[in-house]
C-alpha cells in the first residue's frame, strides 16, 4: 500500500507533490511576493467543501503527469502543461475554472486586487426591522415581477 497522507481525500505523497507543482505553474506567485501562487491557498479545502465532484478527475490529471513533473523548472512544466491542453482540453479547462474559482475565493487574493473580502451586508446598509418600504418597488411593478397580493 502506498504511503498516504492524511487528507479529506487520500492522496499520496506523490500526488500531493505533482498538486503542489501543478497549482504553482498555473499560478505562480508573484515576483515581488504580493501576490501567492495557487499552491500557497487551500485547494484541499476547496475541493472537499465546493468541488468534491472534482477529485477524480483532478486524480486523473495527476495521473498523467510526469513523476518528475514537480522537479522541473517552471518553463518546462508550462510545456507540459501546454501539451497537456491540446491533447485535453476539456480536462485541462476544467482544471483551470476550478483552480481559478478557488484562488479567487481567497480572501488575500481578493484583497490585494481589490475586491472587498468578507460578507458584503451591510457594511453600513441599515435596515430597520419591520420597515417593508423596501419592497415598495416590487410592489408598483407587480406585473413585471409576477408579485401578487394575498
Amino acid at each position: 500500500m502506498p504511503n498516504l497522507v492524511s487528507t479529506d481525500y487520500l492522496l499520496s505523497e506523490q500526488q500531493q507533490l505533482l498538486l503542489v507543482a501543478l497549482l504553482d505553474t498555473l499560478i505562480p506567485a508573484s515576483k515581488d511576493g504580493t501576490m501567492p501562487s495557487a499552491a500557497d491557498v487551500d485547494f484541499k479545502y476547496y475541493l472537499s467543501m465546493q468541488a468534491a465532484d472534482f477529485v477524480a478527475d483532478l486524480t486523473s490529471i495527476l495521473g498523467q503527469l510526469d513523476p518528475a513533473f514537480p522537479d522541473l523548472s517552471l518553463s518546462e512544466r508550462c510545456d507540459q502543461l501546454t501539451e497537456f491542453s491540446a491533447s485535453e482540453p476539456q480536462a485541462f479547462q476544467n482544471l483551470l475554472s476550478r483552480v481559478y474559482d478557488c484562488y479567487y475565493q481567497d480572501d488575500r487574493v481578493r484583497s490585494k486586487i481589490g475586491v472587498v473580502t468578507g460578507a458584503v451586508f451591510p457594511q453600513g446598509n441599515q435596515i430597520i426591522p419591520g420597515d417593508l418600504a423596501l419592497l415598495d418597488p416590487v410592489i408598483e411593478n407587480a406585473s413585471r415581477h409576477g408579485y401578487r397580493k394575498t
